[in-house]
């Protein structure tokens, strides 16, 4: 999904359409933010790690249609190193 430029909608009908896409992809994003965090709530607790698989799956594929910005460098996060403290 490509940035939308709000100066480039000139008809209230193309405006409303994409204010509701916006909105439906909002709220499936929030439900797997919760269903994800809910996850990772109970293996915390329960120390079974593994059911969060899924759910980290499900996260990404809806990431595969993520809102580009062409003005950033979609290479900026390939050095990225993460740690894990134990």
């Amino acid at each position: 999904m490509e940035i939308i430029n709000p100066r480039s909608i000139k008809k209230i009908a193309d405006a409303r359409k994409v204010i509701f896409d916006l909105q439906e992809k909002v709220i499936q994003l929030e439900q797997v933010l919760d269903d994800l965090a809910r996850a990772v709530e109970i293996a915390t607790v329960s120390g079974q790690f593994h059911i969060t698989e899924s759910f980290r799956m499900t996260a990404i594929e809806m990431l595969e249609d993520r809102i580009v910005d062409s003005t950033v460098d979609s290479h900026d996060n390939e050095d990225l190193k993460v740690r894990i403290y134990e």
